[in-house]
């Protein structure tokens, strides 16, 4: 722990302050104090910076050692290597991408559909988004066919066909006014 000296001499009148004004501009006074550094963190520091400086010495090194051939060389593969990453990031984008829009085509939503396209590994095929669309077509229609089956005073049966549907209508009315029922 870090000692703090408060220096009154920054507080105006401090001799004439009564002990309670006195602990009032104690306590206004904004106190700065230094953390030091854990010794760990210190020390990777410093072998960065040591190791950063031999890397560069050792590169200053080899360029002078090298011919205005091999530097172009050298430049043109570190050019190469940069536009490869680039175009590696691209197609990474492109596919997360590609991969984003088939999910949500098959009907999940867009912040599922975009952690589960950073999630998929290259090259999935487009049978893995079908599946993955039947999958869920046929999930919806089981929790539709389950919904409707819930609903009171529907008949889980077939469905009646006219012929059915005119004889009942028939039998309510004669029910209605009074005849027997065919």
């Amino acid at each position: 722990m870090a000692k703090v000296k408060l220096d009154t001499s920054r507080i105006a009148g401090w001799d004439d302050l009564s002990a309670e004004d006195r602990v009032k501009a104690l306590l206004e006074q904004e106190i700065e104090v230094e953390q030091p550094e854990p010794a760990d963190t210190l020390r990777l520091k410093n072998a960065l910076n040591k190791a950063c400086e031999e890397a560069a010495s050792y590169k200053k090194a080899l360029r002078e050692k090298q011919t205005e051939a091999e530097r172009a060389e050298a430049d043109r593969a570190e050019q190469y290597k940069a536009l490869q990453d680039e175009l590696a990031s691209y197609r990474d984008r492109e596919r997360i991408s590609t991969y984003k829009a088939n999910l949500m085509g098959a009907g999940i939503d867009e912040p599922t559909a975009d952690l589960m396209a950073k999630s998929l590994p290259e090259g999935v095929s487009d049978e893995y988004f079908l599946a993955t669309k039947s999958f869920l077509d046929n999930q919806r229609q089981k929790l539709l066919t389950e919904s409707i089956n819930k609903q009171p005073g529907l008949s889980v049966g077939t469905p009646p066909t006219a012929a059915q549907a005119e004889r009942e209508e028939e039998n309510r009315l004669r029910k209605h006014m009074g005849l027997p029922l065919r």
